[in-house]
């Protein structure tokens, strides 16, 4: 039996409650319910996955489309995708290739054929906000039977109900579990006595995760004080640091290099720590209750993803550079060995950018219990008083201008998309425009005389938005401010010219370095003398992540690492080294060495001699490696017997330097990427 069907029967074994929850959901699938759009939302850790996975479970004919949301939904295709590939899987052809209409067209038939109404469900909602305007209108393809299921942190808002589906959809809000429930998963981990069971649900307070991790102290015989109420976070913190105490030396290094990334496996543990992994302690890692099992890989809960980073950053931040450092190397070898995977890996690399912003943009901090949603007329009052509150905050200078404070209402009378606002607990805590350039809107902006350079200087051009309005409040500056980003990046998608006016001289650093470029022509200051300042986003070109990726990594990474050009094809340099031996006799190949690396060959050689001196160039390097530390003896040791000496199967070589076979492969590839290094330095 494979692990992955281990861990689903572990967590079905564990799973407890939700029984009411199951039964709607189940019946929901059915076809039972009034609604075909069932919406289950819950604060981080409450389980709302592992129902999904229960349900699936128990579906016998299995007639169920799971799109998974972890998955990079950038675009309709990254949807497309997932569902073509379930489609092969079932025995259908190949529909990689074909558009969505046919996709659904044959989702349809094989719900025919098989007399079952589909069934489609999405989990990780809160990722899908970049495909929010297309969704909607592509569920609308399938006929009335067919039964959606999403699960999300937040419950649908915005535009997820502008498309007319509102009246369609049922939320079911899920509660943590009860004392009972509770009561029962301790009898299922083993843990009999009940005062233990007591400091059980004392501890999680029935959040399932928390209830996980605290199950997991208690069978290892740790000793609890009592503990006051606390949130979710610090929870988490309490237990971490108590289960990590327990952990043995080689699955606390595997946590620590797991939470580097955002989605590990065995080889990429492995690249960063430089060592074969051992595989008891890896299958001891993933047991963690924390660790979410993955099609390609494993990952952190985020909380206790974000937790784990801050603690080593705190204790070994050198370490923490190190360990980042090579799993970008190892992320960006992927990317250079398999260009077709270039796309799915963007979020991973983007989440080891040496740029703290960038790291912060994609996948650090983040506000708990957050939900977004469109400004309604009963909100302005509050963002007008959220917008002075902060810049006055920020800049006490201004404190007695009220900025384009009056402009607000207008603008939303004008478009109420233009205001997105950001609610904790029910509680408006911050906001922020985008603000569509048509002409109305263009009308109200000019009755402002500080935006007058700026709309004397614009030349108008078709989906251009301008962001001038941000609000939020001061105590929670430094988490909101990162949560905006966030929020404000997924409402990037679409615009093709962004323009940020703003008085608030710290952003001027962070937008070009984001990719704005400024524009001094915008410049401007009110009656009361607060400057401001425009900077100009050209998004026609490409999307807003690549373009952050491409600036700031051609800015940073390469002064961080030696890496081989992003043209650099390894399969190109393992043909070169398999015909090590042809060099004298075959003028190709030495041409072919010559244009990889021009700069080898600086001497007048006949062609009589260039293949000689070639093979000595490739020698040198190999001996280079073989005289470094252990990796790199090893790595040149690899090349050596299975290029130079050619010897052959290379079970033979995997025998003669100690490797296990799995491991000998990996290395190859490695020890060819480090050769090419070593090449390319002169």
């Amino acid at each position: 039996m494979q692990i992955q069907s281990k861990l689903y029967n572990t967590e079905r074994n564990f799973f407890v409650g939700r029984e009411k929850e199951l039964e709607l959901v189940q019946e929901h699938a059915a076809g039972h319910s009034d609604c075909q759009w069932l919406h289950i939302y819950g604060q981080s850790g409450i389980g709302k996955s592992t129902l999904l996975q229960q349900f699936m479970a128990e579906l016998e004919d299995g007639g169920f489309y799971f799109l998974d949301g972890s998955k990079t939904i950038r675009t309709k295709e990254d949807v497309l995708v997932q569902l073509a590939i379930q489609l092969r899987n079932a025995g259908e052809i190949d529909m990689i290739e074909h558009d969505q209409g046919e996709i659904v067209n044959r989702m349809i038939r094989k719900s025919n054929h098989t007399g079952c109404h589909i069934v489609l469900i999405l989990d990780t909602f809160e990722n899908w906000r970049s495909v929010e305007e297309w969704l909607p209108h592509w569920l609308g393809q399938f006929d009335e039977t067919v039964r959606i299921i999403t699960a999300g942190r937040h419950p649908l808002t915005g535009g997820w109900l502008r498309s007319g589906w509102a009246s369609f959809i049922h939320t079911l809000s899920l509660a943590s579990l009860t004392p009972t429930d509770v009561d029962q998963y301790a009898r299922k981990r083993g843990i009999a006595s009940s005062e233990t069971k007591s400091q059980l649900f004392h501890f999680s307070r029935g959040i399932p995760l928390a209830m996980t991790l605290v199950a997991e102290m208690m069978l290892k015989g740790n000793q609890y004080k009592p503990l006051a109420r606390v949130e979710q976070n610090q929870l988490i913190s309490v237990l971490m640091e108590e289960l990590v105490d327990g952990l043995e030396a080689p699955v606390r290094r595997l946590l620590e290099a797991a939470s580097v990334f955002w989605r590990f496996n065995e080889e990429r543990l492995a690249a960063i720590l430089n060592d074969e992994i051992d595989h008891e302690s890896f299958r001891s890692l993933i047991k963690m209750p924390f660790i979410i099992l993955k099609e390609d890989g494993w990952m952190l809960h985020d909380a206790v993803r974000s937790w784990a980073l801050e603690d080593m950053m705190l204790r070994k931040p050198q370490t923490y550079e190190q360990m980042r450092r090579k799993a970008l190397k190892q992320i960006r070898l992927e990317e250079r060995t398999n260009p077709l995977i270039r796309q799915k890996l963007h979020l991973d690399k983007m989440s080891l950018h040496e740029n703290p912003l960038v790291r912060n943009i994609c996948f650090t901090a983040h506000l708990d219990n957050v939900e977004v949603r469109g400004c309604q007329e009963i909100d302005l009052p509050k963002i007008e008083s959220l917008y002075l509150g902060y810049h006055h905050f920020v800049l006490p200078e201004a404190s007695g201008d009220i900025l384009m404070v009056r402009l607000i209402r207008p603008i939303w009378e004008v478009d109420p998309s233009s205001f997105i606002t950001i609610w904790q607990e029910d509680e408006l805590v911050a906001f922020f425009g985008k603000i569509p350039l048509h002409a109305d809107m263009l009308k109200v902006l000019e009755t402002d005389p500080v935006l007058h350079p700026f709309l004397n200087g614009w030349k108008p051009v078709p989906n251009a938005y301008l962001i001038c309005f941000v609000g939020l409040e001061p105590e929670l500056a430094a988490k909101t401010q990162t949560y905006i980003i966030n929020t404000l990046i997924n409402h990037f998608s679409f615009s093709e010219w962004l323009f940020d006016f703003t008085c608030l001289k710290e952003w001027f650093p962070v937008l070009e370095l984001c990719g704005f470029e400024a524009a001094p022509w915008s410049q401007s200051k009110t009656q009361s003398g607060t400057e401001f300042r425009g900077f100009i986003l050209d998004l026609t070109k490409e999307d807003y992540l690549t373009k952050l990726d491409r600036l700031l990594s051609s800015n940073s990474i390469g002064e961080t690492l030696t890496e081989a050009p992003s043209t650099f094809d390894i399969n190109e340099l393992k043909t070169l080294m398999k015909g090590f031996s042809k060099f004298p006799v075959n003028p190709e190949l030495c041409e072919h060495y010559i244009r990889l690396f021009p700069r080898r060959v600086t001497l007048d050689l006949s062609t009589d001699n260039l293949g000689e001196y070639i093979q000595k160039d490739i020698i040198d390097g190999v001996n280079q490696l073989i005289g470094g530390d252990d990796m790199d003896a090893t790595f040149g040791k690899i090349l050596k017997y299975a290029f130079i000496q050619g010897i052959r199967p290379h079970e033979l070589v995997a025998k003669k330097i100690n490797l296990s076979l799995s491991t000998y492969y990996r290395y190859l590839n490695k020890a060819l990427e480090r050769i090419y290094q070593v090449l390319a330095q002169n």
